[in-house]
């Protein structure tokens, strides 16, 4: 009599486990679908930026090339005003000259120029030199490969995520076939363990989600 009270408490508890790990197995099975999905979609926008900062770099090399080439035809220009080749109205069109020619270059070279100019020509003043022009020329390089930097980062912590409930999820597998062995299972202690084993296995699974949740 005890024996069947027993077993009948033992089927009730492990059909309880039965529903509570697979609808822990189910959530899990979801989660990391969506974990997973997510950790995709931030790889690929992390290749998107990697690209973006690539071709960026190029752009900003080419145009760096091109300051530099404009830069050397303003200054050309200038020597003869400075060999004093050059006086009155002619000074004025070589202004216009190299306005139109720097004009074209990077965004802020020709005010860098004429502050250069009125300076007296310091060395370290020279156009493309300072700060301002290489945050201007380089910014949208760096800033996209930063953003690449960690768009990656995100796509690798939510793919751990993913890995570990993926893995809690078979826990739960496991846990479903002891106690699905559980209750078919003729002999009380051998049923007792394998219920046993099953709520273990489901704790573990429980604290590897828990941990995959909160990380």
């Amino acid at each position: 009599m005890n024996e069947n009270r027993l077993r009948s408490a033992l089927e009730i508890a492990t059909a309880i486990l039965l529903g509570l790990v697979s609808v822990a197995t189910a959530a899990g099975a979801y989660q990391a679908s969506l974990w997973s999905q997510q950790s995709n979609e931030y790889a690929a926008i992390a290749g998107q930026l990697r690209d973006e900062s690539l071709s960026s770099f190029i752009a900003s090399d080419l145009a760096g090339f091109d300051d530099g080439e404009r830069l050397f035809d303003a200054l050309d220009l200038e020597f003869d005003i400075l060999s004093g080749a050059a006086t009155g109205p002619e000074i004025a069109a070589i202004r216009e000259q190299q306005a139109v020619i720097l004009g074209a270059a990077t965004p802020g070279v020709l005010e860098e120029w004429n502050a250069w100019i009125a300076d007296g020509y310091p060395p370290e003043g020279l156009p493309t030199q300072s700060a301002d022009y290489a945050a201007i020329a380089y910014a949208p390089t760096y800033g996209a490969n930063q953003a690449s930097t960690v768009a990656y980062k995100l796509s690798d912590a939510i793919g751990a995520r993913s890995l570990q409930v993926t893995v809690a999820a078979v826990i739960f597998a496991l846990a479903l076939l002891l106690l699905g062995v559980s209750g078919a299972n003729a002999s009380l202690k051998v049923a007792f363990g394998l219920a046993v084993g099953g709520g273990a296995a489901f704790l573990v699974g429980l604290v590897i989600s828990a941990l995959a949740a909160i990380s």
